[in-house]
């Protein structure tokens, strides 16, 4: 069974809070609890494990075409399947490769006028038993990389660890005893156990316009891994499973410029950017894309105390442009206001858009919460902001981002996140982590941790985060995560 979100943050705040507050060197272990914030218990001991036994089959099995309406998408496997071969009879190892099996996926983008863009999912699908008791990384577990390099595809995969330094990524590798030679790899954590037919996706990405065919080939990993404790709990247990590829949601794109779509909004046309339409933005050569966040002014953004983060014409960059610490020593006091993040965003940042973007930008009212060494929420006025936890994030029942967030109620949920039905508490069930793949943002290929403005109200150090797998979390602001502000056109 999983720990319930709110005793596991509770249990790592008092792990990772109390002990940082007391340590003047913050050794690489606080790092790495910190980073794989999923896991509770890191020490491996090595001892003798009975024999789990391991079934993956699947009748199914073929090379399939999939239609898109800008084009069509064919998979090939290299072992002629979709389906993961299967395997029996195995014991726990973190060094056994169960799997191994590649496959490319072919497309040809037939769109005119080389605008639109072709979109994929990949997905796992299965069944299976295989449970996990003492920490949220499951025990059979995949590891998945991109083997190709074709710059007409992009590709995305969802990266359940998402160190944001190569030294993490090591220790944690070198903590779990996994493999050196999967370092390079990306990896995944099956989050359903419950025997059910379930999808889990595994990467996304898009075909960019071209005259020709062009591919993107991945290889896949599995291990069942050894925790060092008993494990009979897995015998008998079974995986069934293929991969499944379907045409992805296709995006509107912006024509205008933004000289247009500030004439608009201040004639009251701001309905006419959807939310969701994306545009992209220059930043030192390299092509970034924003999207509409939010496009309407419901009546409490005409409270004098409601942040106008939320309010209006809100753009916010759909992937993280760079990793940054919030601060760079361990402390959230003063809030967003005082954060060397806020003084980053809306100084070198701000000045290296495009002078067409920088002039149309109007200053936002932005109210922010405080910390534990703070007693009031906090005002400041911005051109560049990061979001809050409420402006991505609405409480569910059994779990509410407000009781860490202390702005909660001077700001509201975003358009384009309430159109996802983005909840709190939503990823968490008895025997599945239902993945919001709307909340994920990339960076460099995998899905990335990224910051928020809010403090966590619970400690004197962390800010609000949202993690490489949908999550929020809380981490200390000395970190670097990820960087993808938002703004207002008017």
């Amino acid at each position: 069974a999983f720990v319930s979100k709110i005793s596991m943050i509770n249990h790592l705040q008092k792990l990772l809070y109390e002990r940082v507050d007391n340590m003047e060197n913050k050794n690489q272990k606080i790092g790495l609890i910190i980073i794989l914030s999923t896991v509770l218990f890191l020490a491996i001991i090595f001892i003798g494990v009975t024999y789990a036994f391991f079934t993956a089959n699947n009748p199914e099995g073929s090379t399939a075409q999939i239609i898109s309406k800008s084009g069509r998408m064919l998979i090939n496997y290299n072992d002629g399947t979709d389906n993961i071969i299967p395997v029996t009879n195995i014991q726990p190892s973190n060094e056994n490769i169960l799997i191994d099996k590649t496959f490319t996926l072919t497309g040809s983008n037939t769109t005119t006028g080389n605008t639109k863009m072709m979109p994929f999912d990949i997905s796992i699908e299965y069944q299976n038993t295989f449970e996990y008791h003492n920490d949220l990384l499951s025990e059979l577990m995949y590891f998945i990389k991109r083997v190709d390099v074709n710059d007409k595809v992009v590709l995305n995969i969802v990266d359940f660890l998402a160190a944001p330094t190569d030294e993490l990524k090591q220790g944690v590798f070198q903590q779990y005893n996994f493999p050196t030679s999967l370092m390079d790899y990306k990896l995944g954590s099956f989050t359903d156990y419950s025997g059910k037919t379930y999808s889990q996706l595994i990467a996304s990405g898009y075909f960019k316009p071209s005259d020709k065919n062009e591919s993107v080939t991945l290889n896949l990993k599995m291990l069942f891994r050894e925790t060092g404790e008993e494990q009979d709990y897995n015998k008998g247990a079974t995986f069934n499973g293929k991969i499944v590829v379907t045409p992805g949601v296709e995006v509107e794109k912006i024509e205008d410029n933004w000289d247009v779509i500030a004439t608009n909004v201040k004639n009251g046309n701001s309905s006419k950017y959807n939310v969701g339409a994306e545009k992209e933005v220059l930043i030192d050569g390299k092509e970034y894309r924003v999207r509409v966040a939010n496009n309407s002014t419901p009546s409490e953004c005409g409270n004098s105390e409601f942040s106008q983060t939320a309010c209006g014409l809100v753009f916010e960059f759909v992937d993280v442009i760079e990793n940054r610490v919030m601060n760079t020593e361990s402390t959230n006091s003063g809030s967003w206001p005082a954060s060397e993040m806020r003084t980053y965003v809306n100084g070198d940042l701000y000045n290296k858009l495009p002078e067409e973007l920088k002039k149309n930008i109007i200053d936002t009212k932005v109210v922010t919460g405080h910390g534990r060494n703070d007693t009031s929420n906090f005002t400041s006025t911005d051109k560049l902001y990061l979001l809050s936890g409420h402006e991505v994030y609405e409480d569910d029942v059994n779990d509410k981002i407000s009781e860490y967030d202390t702005a909660y109620n001077q700001t509201r949920q975003l358009d384009f996140y309430k159109s996802k039905n983005v909840l709190s508490n939503s990823p968490w069930n008895s025997d599945t982590i239902i993945l919001q793949k709307d909340v994920l943002k990339y960076n460099n290929g995998a899905s990335a941790f990224w910051w928020l403005r809010a403090p966590d109200s619970s400690t004197n150090n962390g800010f609000l985060t949202v993690n490489s797998y949908s999550f929020w979390y809380s981490h200390i602001s000395h970190y670097p995560f990820g960087l993808a502000p938002a703004f207002r056109i008017g």
